[in-house]
């Protein structure tokens, strides 16, 4: 994937977490689960034996990282 900022071949790879992984709207730290805030987007749920994870692309010139989601029921992965 070409990065959206400098144009660029972006690596690819994964975010993990022993957790989920979530965007939630505004910079509040917290430890509640995302699902308790509207308008928060899960991107993957976490399994009991290897947590969670996301594909995500890296770019190290821009040190961006740019991750897909889709928005469906059976988004554990």
């Amino acid at each position: 994937m070409k990065c959206p900022y400098c144009g660029k071949m972006m690596e690819i790879g994964m975010i993990q977490s022993p957790r989920e992984l979530a965007w939630k709207k505004g910079e509040e730290r917290t430890v509640r689960r995302a699902a308790a805030f509207e308008g928060s987007v899960i991107l993957s749920k976490a399994d009991l034996f290897s947590g969670s994870a996301v594909k995500a692309w890296n770019c190290v010139d821009c040190r961006k990282i740019v991750i897909d989601y889709k928005v469906s029921p059976d988004m554990n992965r």
